[in-house]
């Protein structure tokens, strides 16, 4: 079984961004404002979907770079592949959403990448990695743990890498909560050193000079 990451592209949302009424901080310009959307469910922390909304902030920037990495053992190791949202123009005050939703309802399902731009309409891009050890794992006792961004980000700069998600699994039937931390840090995570499997996904937003930078 292969790795599919998939960027979908949609038209304009519709109330992508709701809180009328509220008194809202202005972001700097020339940044991207991502909120993540509250998970509606008050269980342990289970493979769901995971969800964010952008704002632009006047930002330079026309294409979104995302990464896949996974723990060696002893550090975070990129797959060498990445998937990339091109030719947006320029982002600017626009909106979208980006969602990371499983293939299906197995604890070791992939991750697919599903971005919606406020009025852009385009098709995506599908990468492939290398054979998944995810698909190795045996599912008889296989827990799993997932963390995302926590709060929200007004000011990221074109060209930072955020991780947005983290994800664990254990195949001893226990499991140990991860945080969105352990991207920076895994040697402070107990879920990364002591996981059977883990898996990270950042973003980028680039301007199209970075991207052919980025793909050198």
């Amino acid at each position: 079984m292969k790795k599919r990451y998939m960027a979908g592209l949609a038209l304009a949302l519709v109330g992508i961004l709701s809180g009328c009424g509220q008194v809202k901080m202005e972001a700097p310009d020339n940044t991207i404002s991502i909120t993540p959307v509250a998970q509606t469910t008050n269980a342990p922390q289970v493979d769901t979907s995971v969800n964010y909304e952008f704002t632009g902030n006047n930002i330079d920037v026309s294409d979104i770079d995302f990464e896949h990495y996974t723990w060696n053992g002893a550090a975070w190791e990129k797959d060498g592949c990445c998937v990339i949202v091109p030719n947006l123009e320029k982002i600017g005050e626009k909106s979208g959403t980006i969602r990371f939703e499983l293939e299906n309802n197995a604890v070791n399902s992939e991750y697919i990448i599903v971005v919606q731009i406020e009025n852009f309409n385009d098709s995506g891009q599908i990468a492939e990695l290398p054979e998944s050890k995810l698909s190795s794992l045996s599912t008889e006792w296989l827990t799993s743990a997932v963390a995302m961004q926590e709060e929200k980000i007004a000011d990221l700069v074109a060209g930072v890498e955020i991780p947005l998600l983290v994800r664990t699994l254990r195949t001893d039937g226990t499991q140990i909560l991860v945080s969105i931390d352990a991207f920076a840090d895994p040697e402070n995570s107990s879920a990364v050193k002591y996981s059977s499997y883990a898996e990270a996904y950042t973003v980028k937003f680039l301007k199209n000079d970075n991207l052919l930078t980025r793909m050198r």
